[in-house]
């Protein structure tokens, strides 16, 4: 499957069209697949957006469209991959600027996710001069902007024919409004969002400074909904050097803890059309302590998996031949809710190499065909849960 070209602005432009469509479904459960085929679920994201600061003003000037669509192709694509590289996930552009969430705040306990979300928004503020000699090489005006980011309970709104996702709910408002009390080429954050940062180790290693944004609503109101914070690197260079260690410390101790689980801290959603299968399976990996849930249908899966935390199941294993839902669209939709989703596929199917072709990511040891001998099976299953991803 080819990746989308983010260079294109039509690409971007797509999406919202796509989306806004979308946007006048107001199902919230799997219905039937035969049908309008949405899922929508709702669950706690951190929401980010950014755009440009007087774009149309450093555009008037440029005659050529193909000179105006490069201008905000390469801030467009620049921005993505620090998005991407930092496990969020873009979901439409707003003209010049593009609405983003990190899937994997739905944990509001994982802290390397808030990590990627001050990182990613710092690391867009730290790439302002490279972007700009790019723009400058290509006879453009430089570019500033503005990042702001928010946490809270959305609704996430997905397509079971496709792969575009949309968000709506108050801390989408909420950031888009914000956005624009963030000076030039900084990061703020509303207050719910720094409230779950407390929590984290993270608090200690940015420096946080409240920003007034109530000059033009009621000052009189004490809890006002614009309450934010500007983010900045700690600048000391002791303070770095034991950020540092901090952070060394930390990834050695999750890789620990993950070894250290017992069994029966995983959960594994286990689903396959065949009743008969669907037992053996069961019986051979609850044997050992492990959690299972098992599905027979798979679009009931989906809705199941949609309803929970989708970080809960710490592994999924299915069939690539079902009905209504096979296994290589099931995978698609749950990559969707959960980018990380770790993955064994069983087949009686000679379908290795198409598997692998739509999905690099996954792995030959991933894919085990029927017959299955258990212990392989188990086998297969340590290894994956053993490795944090």
């Amino acid at each position: 499957m080819g990746q989308p070209n983010f260079e294109s602005p039509i690409y971007y432009n797509n999406i919202l069209r796509k989306n806004e469509r979308q946007s006048d479904t107001s199902s919230t459960t799997l219905i039937d697949i035969n049908q309008i085929t949405f899922l929508n679920c709702t669950h706690k994201y951190c929401v980010c957006f950014i755009d440009i600061i007087d774009s149309t003003k450093n555009t008037n000037d440029i005659m050529r469209s193909d000179m105006i669509q490069g201008y905000y192709s390469i801030f467009l694509n620049t921005m993505s991959n620090i998005i991407r590289n930092h496990n969020g996930r873009v979901i439409k552009n707003s003209g010049d600027g593009l609405l983003y969430y990190f899937p994997r705040t739905v944990n509001s306990e994982n802290e390397s996710a808030f990590y990627d979300v001050l990182e990613c928004g710092l690391s867009m503020i730290d790439e302002n001069n490279s972007l700009n000699d790019n723009l400058h090489k290509q006879g453009l005006s430089p570019v500033n902007y503005r990042i702001s980011a928010n946490y809270g309970k959305v609704e996430l709104a997905i397509s079971l024919n496709s792969h575009n996702v949309d968000l709506f709910g108050p801390p989408v408002n909420v950031c888009s409004k914000i956005n624009r009390f963030a000076p030039s080429n900084q990061m703020i954050i509303h207050q719910d969002l720094l409230q779950v940062i407390k929590e984290t180790s993270a608090f200690k290693e940015y420096d946080f400074r409240t920003l007034d944004c109530t000059q033009d609503y009621n000052r009189a109101s004490p809890n006002s909904l614009f309450k934010t914070y500007s983010v900045h690197r700690i600048e000391d260079d002791n303070k770095k050097i034991e950020i540092q260690r901090s952070k060394r410390k930390r990834i050695f101790d999750d890789q620990q803890h993950q070894q250290s689980l017992p069994n029966s801290a995983f959960n594994i959603l286990l689903i396959d059309d065949d009743e008969d299968i669907l037992f053996a399976f069961h019986s051979i990996i609850s044997s050992e302590g492990y959690n299972v849930t098992t599905f027979s249908n798979s679009a009931r899966a989906l809705s199941h998996f949609s309803d929970k935390n989708p970080y809960f199941y710490h592994l999924v294993i299915m069939d690539i031949r079902m009905p209504e839902l096979n296994g290589i669209k099931l995978y698609s939709q749950l990559k969707i809710l959960n980018p990380d989703v770790r993955v064994i596929f069983l087949s009686a199917l000679n379908a290795l190499e198409e598997v692998l072709s739509i999905f690099p990511e996954i792995k030959y040891s991933e894919i085990i065909r029927k017959p299955i001998e258990p212990e392989k099976l188990l086998s297969n299953i340590r290894s994956i849960l053993r490795n944090p991803i």
